[in-house]
């Protein structure tokens, strides 16, 4: 499109105005005459000749008049153009612009854009050398489409029309053009470029799915269906679909009609009004999530690109879990987050529970610079904080415990764990870290180091107690069994000598003697295993069960015998001797005895010693091994099963006592307990 170069144009008319020599008027009255009069002749050729001067007049008025009007179109048509028209001399400097010409370029006014440099307007200044040689080679420049920079340095694209006037000699005196901003259909044109191209990478690119399709509108022109017409391997991979499922066909045939009513609804809108659009999109019969991009080149019809982003939203919404915990967490823990903005020299975050501790908003203490902070801190641990947090700036980590001076002015203990965050250079950055009150913990460990001290003695105290104890009761284990062992021989050689009640008397004497010295024995036995335990080693259990049942000929004892070799000492035979010794004291006549071995636990072996004598109530199952503690009991009762129970403690197992008719305490008790397989 050509446009006229811009000219200033003015017209200016002179006015002449023609007056009667004679100074009457055209119609008045003959003037008398002067001396003898003008003839008559001369008066009539004055009159025709003024005649003639005020039509010419009238003409010429009537043009000036349509040149100035026509100079005043020209001057509007020139200063509302939505073109920016401009002149320029040879050397940039602009001569004249109009009104359209500052808004393309940012000018304030057209003064503004006067006498300044086209030059500045140019990306390139040697671009304006290159049309000045087109110029005066060709004589005029059209539609030249170039980038160029407006007044505040913003780019823009314009096209440009240029006329070069030439002097008698064929040198540039002026430059007029004309341009208008084109940067709308620029960008439009790289838009659609820029499409086209990821167009073509999407139909070649196997991670990205492609479809094109045609929307289905109901009467009333509402889109209610799409069309497949074409779609890509990565469609293909991405939806689990083949071609030959989804082609010609209505995606509510293909996929369920209720999940992709809203998809229909935004394929529809992009197809009929051309407005592009992306969005994320879930196909829960798939099981997958979408993200899509759809335009469309042609009304009725949608192109889509889109990719599976499942794995991103699955990521997303366990990390906003995550997110969601970890500030639950923060905001209930009685624990104090922060974060340390160390080139700031503010606290970025600090977590709502510091208002309980140091009566302190996370605000008041955003506010507070380090210098402030250190202030708070108690003068005997200042030092060492300052020297910890110089030194963690090398390391990255750090620990501290220090008393912080509260908003009401106490004193609390904080314990402090924190790291250094640095960019890539090393500069600090963040000291992230986690601090709670321990004030209470202080107290307390200063409390028992107090009552350490106090337990050291009480300690020392019992230990002197402990030996001389001992000392007692070596001593009188030691001097009763001497004098039970006199008093029974002397009980034996008097037996002999006597008759009648007294032979009854000293029947009961020996047997109490004998009692007597087996609870002395029971407590020895006690005492060495409260005076520590010895290493257990592999035992043969068989050879210990056939050991103990020899003590015993008179009593029917049932036992298969058994091959394994558990974790004992040599006390072991003790848990089988008062456990047979009970079932036949309690058993009454004619009681029987089993004795079973079985695999159990993972590692363990089940013992079972059961009875057919009266057995154990089951209000009794569990206190019966604690008779001896709780003293429900005669003279020596429950020593046996108390020894029995803190050999098996000792052993690292259990015992417990059931039934051996399940249901039927009455038809005798079945002592089981545990004992560890040793490695062979």
């Amino acid at each position: 499109m050509k446009k006229p170069p811009v000219f200033s144009m003015t017209a200016r008319s002179e006015e002449t105005e023609a007056r009667s020599s004679t100074g009457a008027e055209e119609d008045g009255p003959e003037a008398p005459a002067m001396g003898e009069g003008l003839p008559h002749a001369c008066i009539a050729e004055l009159q025709a000749e003024n005649a003639m001067l005020r039509r010419e007049n009238a003409a010429l008025q009537s043009l000036k008049e349509s040149l100035e009007e026509s100079e005043e179109r020209y001057r509007r048509l020139f200063e509302d153009d939505l073109t920016g028209d401009f002149v320029t001399s040879p050397d940039g400097r602009i001569t004249a612009c109009n009104p359209a010409f500052v808004r393309i370029f940012g000018f304030a006014s057209v003064e503004d854009a006067l006498n300044t440099d086209i030059r500045d307007l140019y990306l390139e200044p040697a671009d304006r050398d290159r049309l000045l040689e087109r110029l005066q080679r060709e004589g005029k420049v059209e539609n030249e489409g170039r980038a160029r920079r407006r007044r505040d340095g913003s780019h823009i694209h314009v096209v440009e029309n240029l006329v070069g006037r030439f002097d008698a000699n064929g040198e540039l005196i002026e430059i007029q053009g004309y341009t208008y901003d084109d940067s709308e259909r620029k960008r439009a044109e790289d838009t659609l470029r820029e499409s086209m191209e990821r167009y073509q990478q999407a139909l070649d690119n196997p991670l990205v799915g492609y479809a094109h399709c045609t929307i289905v509108t109901d009467a009333s022109g509402k889109p209610v269906d799409f069309v497949y017409v074409e779609v890509n391997r990565a469609f293909e991979m991405f939806t689990g679909l083949t071609r030959e499922d989804v082609l010609n066909r209505r995606v509510t045939e293909v996929l369920i009609p209720e999940e992709v009513d809203s998809l229909i609804a935004i394929y529809g809108k992009v197809a009929l009004t051309g407005e592009s659009t992306t969005f994320e999109y879930q196909l829960p019969s798939l099981s997958r999530w979408y993200e899509v991009t759809a335009f469309s080149s042609e009304r009725g019809r949608i192109t889509a690109f889109f990719t599976d982003i499942t794995k991103r939203k699955r990521a997303e919404a366990a990390l906003r879990e995550s997110e969601e915990r970890f500030r639950v967490v923060l905001e209930s823990s009685l624990d104090v987050a922060y974060r340390r903005n160390l080139q700031a020299d503010r606290y970025d975050y600090m977590s709502p529970v510091v208002r309980e501790i140091l009566g302190f908003t996370p605000d008041e203490l955003a506010g507070m610079d380090l210098d402030e902070i250190m202030d708070r801190v108690h003068p005997e641990d200042r030092p060492v904080v300052e020297e910890e947090l110089y030194r963690s700036v090398f390391r990255t980590r750090g620990f501290l415990a220090y008393r912080f001076r509260t908003k009401d002015g106490q004193y609390r203990w904080l314990e402090d764990h924190f790291t250094v965050i640095g960019d890539a250079n090393g500069r600090p950055l963040f000291r992230s870290g986690i601090f709670r009150d321990i004030t209470e913990r202080k107290q307390t460990e200063e409390a028992l180091q107090c009552h350490a001290a106090e337990l050291a003695r009480i300690h020392r105290d019992l230990e002197t107690a402990h030996r001389e104890a001992n000392l007692y009761l070596d001593i009188l284990t030691h001097d009763i069994g001497n004098t039970e062992n006199v008093s029974n021989l002397y009980t034996e050689l008097l037996i002999d000598t006597v008759e009648g009640e007294a032979v009854e008397y000293l029947a009961n004497l020996k047997r109490s003697i004998a009692k007597s010295i087996e609870i002395l024995g029971t407590v020895s036995k006690i005492r060495r295993i409260h005076a520590g335990s010895p290493p257990l080693r592999p035992t043969d259990l068989d050879a210990v069960i056939r050991a103990e049942i020899a003590h015993f000929p008179t009593f029917p004892i049932h036992y298969e015998g058994t091959a394994a070799t558990v974790l004992a000492d040599d006390l072991l035979s003790e848990v089988f001797t008062n456990l047979i010794g009970n079932a036949i004291k309690h058993g009454g006549p004619g009681v029987t005895i089993s004795i079973q071995v079985a695999e159990d636990e993972e590692g363990f072996l089940r013992v079972t010693i059961a009875d057919t004598g009266r057995g154990v109530p089951d209000d009794q199952k569990e206190e019966i091994f604690h008779r001896y503690e709780k003293k429900q009991r005669g003279v020596g009762e429950g020593l046996g099963l108390y020894l029995v129970q803190i050999l098996i403690d000792r052993y690292g197992s259990r015992i417990w006592v059931e039934d051996r008719v399940p249901g039927h305490s009455e038809e005798g008790a079945a002592f089981s307990f545990l004992l560890r397989e040793a490695d062979t």
